[in-house]
């Protein structure tokens, strides 16, 4: 398969996972892909999905009219560093804490995650979403969710601040999007 022959066209593309994604698709060159994702392999984007060659099962060409028949729950991506991997993984961890910004006020219940491991990116975990917990920072997220169930363990968990989220997002981001408990299980 040529992906180049992709470039700009709107398509249905399934994974080697059997996972569909639907969308106007960027051929990316291999490269390209080694210089800014480390891996040295044709991929077409989709979105904020990016597929190697070979993880692609199959690609159907379409249009945007077609999607109603292809009828496919949106799919999102979401990097995770490999701790919090590991422990979603697992099940201890099922909310995943996020800014509330443009990419997440796209998430809906019943929508799917991928998340990928940042130490490994052919770790891929699905997660469907269950619920949408909003708050207007991370101290009042702190007060309200289970915190075992965002990450922490019984041995940090004393050591819980919602400071700790300052290492991802600034406290202007905070204020200007608000907060999210993604309430998550498992596929």
């Amino acid at each position: 398969m040529n992906l180049a022959d992709y470039e700009g066209l709107y398509l249905r593309l399934t994974t080697k996972d059997g996972e569909v994604f639907d969308g106007t698709a960027s051929y990316c060159f291999a490269e390209y892909c080694e210089a800014e994702f480390g891996r040295a392999e044709d991929a077409l984007q989709i979105d904020d999905w990016l597929f190697y060659e070979s993880e692609i099962r199959s690609v159907e060409t379409g249009s945007p009219d077609k999607t109603e028949l292809w009828q496919s729950r949106p799919q999102h991506r979401m990097n995770l560093q490999p701790e919090p991997f590991a422990m979603m993984e697992s099940g201890q961890k099922r909310i995943e804490l996020r800014l509330w910004d443009e990419k997440r006020r796209r998430l809906q219940c019943g929508d799917v995650i991928r998340f990928v491991n940042t130490a490994d990116d052919t770790e891929v975990l699905r997660v469907r979403v269950r619920e949408l917990k909003l708050f207007s920072s991370f101290a009042e997220l702190y007060c309200a969710l289970p915190l075992l169930d965002c990450g922490y363990t019984p041995e940090t968990i004393r050591y819980a601040s919602p400071e700790d989220m300052n290492a991802y997002y600034s406290t202007e981001e905070q204020a200007r999007w608000g907060v999210v408990g993604i309430v998550v299980e498992l596929l």
